[in-house]
């Protein structure tokens, strides 16, 4: 790659959203420069550095933008410590710092916390530097097997052949695809001028929890049932998958949601990012086998 060709700094192309990303790059777009422990084969359009995050040093290679699409505090961390100044920075966050912040879980409080946290140190970098800061917040994200999500609730289905459900959890969510996602990362990137600000980053669809999960099994899951329980038979179940090291993941704080609305206004990263996320029409190609 040409020392003085100007090129985007990508952190996390390895990732979900990255290599959504990835294959949306077309040959008109500058050249990427990519930091991964693991680098996957080169396919001409990414100079791959080996390494951690913590540990890359920037080339002398002028760089007009720098993408994040992994962990938010990580990356606020190295751009802090880093001498780089470009005129963008486009940063992947989460909802959690809303949704999170008043869980009954003390992790998922946390969790919210260092989010917000993150994104405090990383806007007051950028300002220092005069770096236009577009900071994203996806929902739900799915759409290639690789979230942690409505892929692990489908991988359940097809185990058990069962999926239950409390009768409460109708709790509206706006999932949204991870192609969406990377479009509107790489709309920020391409822009003609910069779109600073914080925003929300739904899917094109407020349904409710069940309806979501319904359709998820619908589309990886067929052969599964959706079982319907009352509120206290569910969690007596839970806490004893919980204490047979077999459901992890479902907290205090997840169940809480269940039946919690969890949705966000979409028009500011319409209006400034052009961000017209599809649908949530899963199928089969989401849930991989």
């Amino acid at each position: 790659m040409e020392n003085g060709r100007s090129a985007w700094l990508v952190f996390g192309l390895t990732g979900q959203v990255g290599q959504a990303l990835h294959a949306a790059i077309h040959a008109g777009d500058p050249a990427l420069l990519a930091v991964s422990r693991e680098p996957p084969p080169g396919d001409g359009r990414v100079a791959w550095h080996r390494g951690s995050l913590e540990a890359f040093v920037a080339p002398a290679q002028p760089i007009d933008a720098i993408a994040s699409l992994g962990p938010l505090d990580a990356f606020a961390s190295w751009f802090e410590a880093s001498s780089l100044a470009p005129a963008r920075v486009v940063a992947l966050g989460s909802t959690s710092v809303h949704g999170k912040k008043d869980s009954p879980d003390p992790a998922e409080r946390a969790l919210a916390g260092t989010l917000r946290d993150a994104e405090r140190r990383l806007a007051a970098a950028a300002e220092v530097r005069g770096s236009a800061l577009t900071l994203l917040r996806p929902t739900l994200i799915y759409g290639h097997g690789r979230d942690r999500n409505l892929s692990r609730l489908v991988c359940l289905a097809r185990r058990w052949r069962v999926l239950p459900l409390p009768l409460r959890a109708g709790g509206l969510r706006q999932p949204v695809h991870v192609e969406d996602v990377a479009t509107a990362v790489l709309g920020a990137l391409r822009s003609r001028s910069a779109c600073p600000g914080f925003f929300d980053l739904p899917g094109g669809e407020t349904l409710a929890f069940d309806e979501m999960v319904r359709r998820s099994l619908a589309a990886g899951a067929p052969s599964a049932t959706l079982v319907r329980l009352p509120g206290p038979v569910f969690r007596t179940g839970v806490g004893i998958l919980r204490g047979l090291g077999r459901l992890d993941a479902a907290g205090e704080g997840v169940l809480a949601r269940l039946d919690r609305d969890l949705a966000y206004d979409a028009a500011p990263a319409r209006i400034a990012l052009g961000h017209y996320p599809r649908g949530f029409q899963p199928n089969a190609e989401t849930f991989p086998a």
